[in-house]
């Protein structure tokens, strides 16, 4: 079972150092492998990944400065260019490439605004890799000795509670990727480890999302909202209108100041994002360890964001929650359709059961019930019935 694990490094100046070093040696042979694969196609000649990855040592001997990256770090980078020109001829060959010039074609006729060639003729296409976007290295080995995390041509690094490494038994490590973030160095491993058995009490739940209630499960627990965003969102504001001041149209580098309030925003909106990932991980752990079976409905959540409502839907990040609980236990995805206006009593359905947002009141039974636990229930009932067909097929 594959398992990915992040780490936060000690901020230490060494680590940076040689994190900036190395970052920019492997942009440099990003940029140049780019420019090589482009020229050769030019002429007819299309490079295979073994092919650019054979002209490595040679460039070592040219030039010595590659030798303090580790030559696995080297060959990651030439795969990444290597995947992004293969997806780009997957989607020439498939027609996205062609939609995508025709939307931009279709806007600068509606806008009025005069046709930019040198970017139709860029969309799609593998971009350079520009200083401030190209932020990772990829190490496509790395060891794990006595609870500590070792990288080739590192060597044992310090991280933050590096003590969650003793709670899975790992039986094969894959791949490291070394990221810097805006408030330091973080790390993500990749590792196999041992699955845990879970005592097998068959136990299924319904859960029915919403935006009041983060969810309500047909147990009738309710799960508060905690809307990280909108209690950012005062402090997000004024550091946004600090930051358009600071900006000067038409400049291509902007002052230090603009860039330190780049930061700034950029701290704010990690902030939330980890508070909202380490909710999502413990609600989504938390009903993987009591429950066999999830039952969830199967939202259509691209079509809802366009409503109203779309800023407290991105918010409470439903589809990264139904991610997180397909690797963690068994999921059923039940029909969204008429949950919230069927009768979990007596089975009548119909608009005007659901009297208000949170009440439920059916108009046959006179069952009176919150609309979401309601909800639930239904989908319960619906996940229940698929599984029993299963079986008896």
């Amino acid at each position: 079972m594959l398992k990915t694990l992040k780490f936060k490094l000690y901020n230490n100046d060494n680590y940076q150092k040689r994190f900036d070093k190395e970052i920019s040696i492997c942009r440099k042979v990003y940029n140049t492998a780019k420019e090589t694969y482009e020229y050769a196609a030019s002429s007819g000649v299309y490079l295979s990944e073994f092919d650019l990855n054979n002209q490595l040592p040679s460039c070592k001997k040219e030039f010595p400065y590659l030798k303090k990256v580790h030559s696995g770090c080297l060959q990651a980078v030439i795969s990444t260019l290597k995947k992004a020109y293969d997806n780009y001829y997957r989607q020439l060959k498939d027609g996205t490439i062609a939609k995508l010039k025709a939307k931009y074609l279709n806007r600068c006729s509606k806008n009025n605004q005069p046709v930019n060639y040198k970017h139709l003729r860029e969309i799609g296409r593998p971009k350079w890799a520009k200083k401030k976007e190209f932020n990772s290295i990829q190490f496509k080995t790395f060891q794990i000795k006595k609870g500590k995390i070792k990288l080739p041509g590192w060597g044992f690094i310090k991280v933050f509670n590096e003590k969650y490494l003793s709670k899975y038994e790992i039986s094969r490590t894959r791949n490291a990727i070394l990221k810097k973030e805006v408030d330091g160095l973080y790390i993500s491993i990749v590792i196999d480890i041992v699955p845990i058995q879970k005592d097998n009490n068959n136990q299924v739940v319904g859960i029915d999302m919403g935006i009041k209630y983060f969810c309500v499960t047909s147990d009738g627990e309710f799960i508060d909202n905690p809307r990280f965003l909108e209690k950012q969102l005062k402090t997000l504001r004024v550091a946004q209108c600090k930051l358009s001041r600071k900006y000067k149209k038409g400049v291509k580098i902007q002052s230090k100041n603009y860039y330190k309030q780049v930061d700034v925003v950029a701290r704010l909106h990690k902030k939330v994002k980890d508070a909202r990932k380490d909710f999502l991980h413990k609600k989504s752990t938390y009903l993987a360890n009591n429950y066999d079976i999830v039952i969830h409905e199967d939202l259509n959540i691209t079509g809802m964001v366009k409503s109203n409502l779309s800023r407290h839907i991105y918010d409470v990040s439903w589809g990264t929650f139904f991610l997180m609980l397909a690797y963690k236990t068994q999921v059923i995805k039940v029909n969204p359709a008429y949950t919230s206006q069927k009768c979990s009593n007596c089975g009548h359905t119909c608009k005007e059961n659901r009297l208000t947002q949170s009440i439920f009141k059916c108009v046959s039974c006179n069952f009176e019930q919150n609309a979401d636990y309601n909800g639930a229930t239904n989908i319960k009932e619906a996940g229940t019935s698929a599984i029993n067909a299963n079986l008896s097929h």
